[in-house]
């Protein structure tokens, strides 16, 4: 029987653990944890800086050793996990050598998980995308020399949408060398507007990756790019349930002329959407829009806001037929990572 893989589980490199230990800096990050089990990571620069610290909350499970972390999985029924870098490490504010030297650190280590274990990771990697040049080279390594699947991207680059001419030859290099790009919102843009109830994730992250599919369909991206792997976190976050006002827009607003040449329901068909609802009548609709063989199963791992024992929940849901669950749980990752590992 073929694995149950989670291709959405983050991870952070061993040189941060160490760091958090150790007190010493990893990358110009400082990693400090508080008594109050709150972690911070800081920014040590001497540059003039908009953004001088970053906040996540402390995980155990990002503290975790490999071998916790195989048992984690296993008692959440999940074989194999695709490694991507925790989002609140997205570095897009660096300068560019400053980011190439980030990325390259954190993908060699990712490299370094795959090959030890690699009946049990594999590994999206983390790209310099605040430069071009740098990205697609970021891209080719990752794939045709450390072996990894895809990249992790946020859902935008310091406000800068997918579908702006810089980035396109990020996307265009990732189709080329059939990589999967994985969006996952990092820094919410709408965060400021919503400071309680923790609505900067359970609105802002699957907003921002709304806006991002509406981009890359509105702006002809995918057009361009036919034979794109695109994954999006979250369950694509509002895209699939507000299918009906996208192809609606589509037909009545010169807005959103001369981009997509198709409705948007017919590039939804298209994408790959990771199972992360929490209900079951949104999981239903994302495959009742965009089709069964779309849905990938991912966890969010291991986040709090992850969905637990993915392998019981999934196999729970009685409006899904057997094929769908074994679609999500096993199959269709085949289709979204063939192209790399020829499954």
């Amino acid at each position: 029987m073929k694995p149950v893989i989670d291709a959405h589980a983050h991870f952070l490199p061993s040189g941060a653990i160490k760091a958090s230990k150790t007190g010493e800096l990893w990358q110009g990050l400082r990693i400090e944890v508080a008594a109050n089990s709150a972690a911070g990571v800081t920014r040590v620069s001497a540059r003039p800086t908009t953004e001088a610290e970053r906040t996540f909350r402390r995980i155990p499970e990002y503290f975790q050793t490999p071998e916790q972390r195989l048992a984690a999985m296993k008692a959440s029924g999940v074989d194999v996990q695709v490694l991507s870098l925790t989002p609140a490490l997205f570095r897009y504010d660096l300068d560019v050598d400053d980011a190439v030297a980030f990325v390259r650190d954190v993908n060699d280590d990712l490299h370094g998980m795959t090959t030890r274990w690699p009946d049990s990771f594999r590994g999206f990697g983390s790209l310099p995308a605040q430069d071009t040049d740098a990205s697609v080279a970021e891209i080719e390594r990752c794939v045709t020399k450390l072996g990894l699947d895809g990249v992790m991207v946020d859902t935008h680059v310091n406000g800068e949408d997918w579908d702006s001419p810089r980035l396109f030859p990020i996307l265009q290099a990732a189709e080329a060398l059939g990589a999967v790009v994985f969006f996952h919102p990092g820094m919410q843009r709408v965060a400021k507007l919503w400071p309680r109830y923790h609505l900067r994730n359970l609105i802002g992250n699957p907003l921002e990756t709304t806006v991002v599919i509406a981009s890359l369909i509105f702006g002809g991206v995918l057009d361009r790019l036919p034979n794109a792997k695109m994954y999006f976190a979250h369950g694509g976050g509002f895209a699939c349930a507000n299918v009906g006002r996208f192809d609606h827009g589509h037909k009545v607003r010169l807005e959103t002329k001369g981009g997509a040449q198709h409705f948007p329901s017919e590039y939804l068909r298209r994408l790959y959407f990771d199972p992360i609802t929490m209900n079951e009548i949104a999981l239903r609709t994302i495959i009742e829009v965009a089709g069964g063989s779309q849905v990938v199963l991912g966890t969010d791992f291991p986040a709090d806001m992850a969905q637990d024992r993915p392998y019981d929940w999934i196999m729970s849901l009685s409006s899904l037929s057997d094929e769908e669950k074994q679609g999500i749980l096993r199959n269709n990752v085949s289709q979204l990572l063939a192209r790399r590992h020829g499954s």
